[in-house]
């Protein structure tokens, strides 16, 4: 409620699977980023013949 500025808890709960299908998104999205610059990081560190770390 405090996040989405409802005065009530009817509100909220209206517009509550909006708020969470916009963070699985969020979440997808910064997810994609990671791995796209790790990919990116693997692949430089190849080319100067440096040892990737161990993923953990």
């Amino acid at each position: 409620m405090d996040r989405m500025g409802h005065a009530s808890t009817k509100a909220a709960l209206i517009y509550l699977h909006r708020s969470g299908a916009r963070d699985r998104a969020i979440a997808d999205a910064l997810s994609a980023m990671v791995e796209e610059a790790q990919k990116q990081k693997n692949t430089d560190e190849s080319r100067h013949g440096e040892e990737a770390p161990p993923e953990e």
